[in-house]
């Protein structure tokens, strides 16, 4: 009865420790700070090509949206599925679906050497089907080095919210 006692001792123990440190290492979303970061070279670089893949999005140029994606890309959103390269040019393609204006910021990257991995925030006034798609989005892409130049492999899209936010021009942007 006593070791029966102290296992069931020794799993509420072990049970509050995990509820505490479980809720301990949820993420604390810092404030944005108001400094102006100079952005790195390689930074430089990637917001220059998430900003040509959205005015390809925008100029409806499937060709030079395509040039920029590996054969394998694919686009994935919370609570659908993984959607395929081609899938995705015909949707973003679609009369149905009007970039009107966008922004990328807050980009920061992880260099892997033959990949890198970037992070942003993308503001976007849209239409779908005649629709409101407006709203920000928290971006992470998978980019693969193919000879002197990048692609797209993989595409994380989640929606942060539908309110277009107040941005105010710094100069650096």
């Amino acid at each position: 009865m006593k070791t029966m006692v102290r296992k069931m001792a020794f799993c509420s123990v072990v049970l509050s420790v995990t509820a505490i440190l479980s809720a301990a290492q949820e993420p604390v979303k810092p404030p944005l700070s108001p400094r102006i970061m100079t952005a790195t070279k390689q930074v430089s670089m990637f917001t220059h090509l998430e900003t040509q893949m959205l005015q390809a999005v925008q100029k409806k140029d499937k060709a030079a949206l395509q040039a920029m994606l590996t054969d394998d890309f694919t686009i994935e959103m919370p609570n659908s599925d993984r959607l395929g390269g081609d899938d995705w040019l015909d949707s973003v393609m679609a009369q149905g679906f009007n970039l009107k204006r966008f922004g990328v910021r807050q980009v920061s990257l992880a260099d892997l050497g033959t990949a890198a991995v970037v992070k942003y925030d993308r503001i976007q006034e849209a239409t779908l089907d005649g629709k409101s798609d407006n709203g920000e989005f928290f971006v992470v892409d998978v980019w693969k080095k193919s000879g002197d130049s990048w692609k797209l492999a993989n595409r994380y899209v989640s929606k942060v919210s539908s309110q277009l936010p107040e941005v105010k021009p710094t100069g650096k942007q």
